[in-house]
Formats: structure tokens, sequence, C-alpha cells
């Protein structure tokens, strides 16, 4: 019984966690978060500026 609601316990977890990226993050955003994270690839920033006249 318990060895069912371990593993039920972590189907759910993974299912969140999934449907959680796929709606707010996307998956190729979390692919860049996760280089940039290890150090193989450095995010751009972007910057903006509005000229003076």
């Amino acid at each position: 019984m318990k060895l069912r609601i371990l593993i039920a316990s972590a189907a759910w977890l993974v299912f969140i966690t999934a449907l959680h990226v796929q709606l707010n993050l996307s998956w190729s955003r979390l692919g860049r978060e996760i280089r940039v994270f290890f150090g193989e690839e450095r995010s751009e920033l972007v910057v903006g500026f509005l000229p003076v006249t």
C-alpha cells in the first residue's frame, strides 16, 4: 500500500512539473536556463533605451 502511494505521488509530481513547464516556461526556455545554470551558455542581456531629443 505504501509503495502504491509513493508511486502515485511521484507520478503526480512529474505531471504537475511538466504541466507547469509547458504552460509557464516553455521547453526551449527551460533548456536555455539549464545551460546557463551549468555554465555552458550565457543568456543575452537586452538593453533598451529611449533617445532624448
